[in-house]
Parts: structure tokens; sequence; C-alpha cells
């Protein structure tokens, strides 16, 4: 996992759980809820190349997004997949997750589910290459 100063390294099994992927492109759902006013918070997983691609995609998509979407409270969920930068450079991240929640309270609550334990169990079943997490205040 890297740690950096500026940022708080979450360890790397609870960096891995709280991160989302999905299955090409970008994706966004939203409950419709101003997660992105000063008070929100959200948690963006940061995820390194797998050393499978393809079963990364598969099994994220079929397996543990179902779990994710099915989760009540989330304020919003973003993921993208990384292009390359100027002149081809290939980007430092393979996939980046950003899960919104309405504030510190809300994340900690949501976290601390059954269903969300469930979904952290499951994460090193794709994420082979593992990632860093930060907590970051909106606003």
């Amino acid at each position: 996992m890297e740690t950096n100063d500026k940022r708080d390294a979450v360890s790397r099994r609870t960096g891995l759980a709280v991160g989302l992927a999905a299955a090409g492109g970008v994706l966004l759902a939203s409950t419709g809820r101003a997660a992105d006013a000063k008070g929100g918070v959200k948690v963006t997983a940061l995820y390194n190349a797998p050393k499978d691609p393809a079963a990364f995609e598969a099994y994220y998509a079929g397996t543990h997004m179902p779990m994710v979407y099915a989760v009540k409270g989330l304020a919003r969920v973003e993921l993208a997949k990384p292009l390359p930068g100027p002149g081809g450079k290939a980007p430092a991240f393979y996939r980046i997750t950003e899960i919104w929640f309405d504030s510190m309270a809300s994340l900690q609550e949501i976290t601390s589910r059954p269903e969300w334990k469930k979904i952290v169990e499951d994460v090193p079943n794709f994420a082979s290459g593992g990632a860093t997490v930060l907590i970051s205040e909106i606003g």
C-alpha cells in the first residue's frame, strides 16, 4: 500500500474494503441528496492495476457492485477508469472510486453495518493490486 505524509493511510484490508470500482467507463449513482454540500464526506479509493483486469471487472460488476448498491443511505457513488495522460502516459491508477456520505456520522453508521462488513470481506476477491484510500471533507 502506498503511503504519503499528507494523507492518512488506511490498512490494506480496510482500504480495499471501502473502495468500489465498475465495469468499464464512468458510472454515477445518486439519491438526489446534496452530499457535495459542506458537512459531506467522501471516501476515495485509488485502485492499483490488478493482476488480471478482466477478472477484476467481471467479478466486480457481477458480484461486488450488487452488494454495494444494496446499501441504504449512500449519498452518491462515482466510479471512473482513468485514461492515459498527455503524451500517452499510463494513468497512475487503474480505477478511482468515490463514495459520498451526507456526514461523518453517516459514514460511521453505514460502515458499521453487517452488510458493509460483507463488502469489506469481499474486496480481496477481486482487488489483487491493492489500493490507497482517502477520506475527505467536502467543501
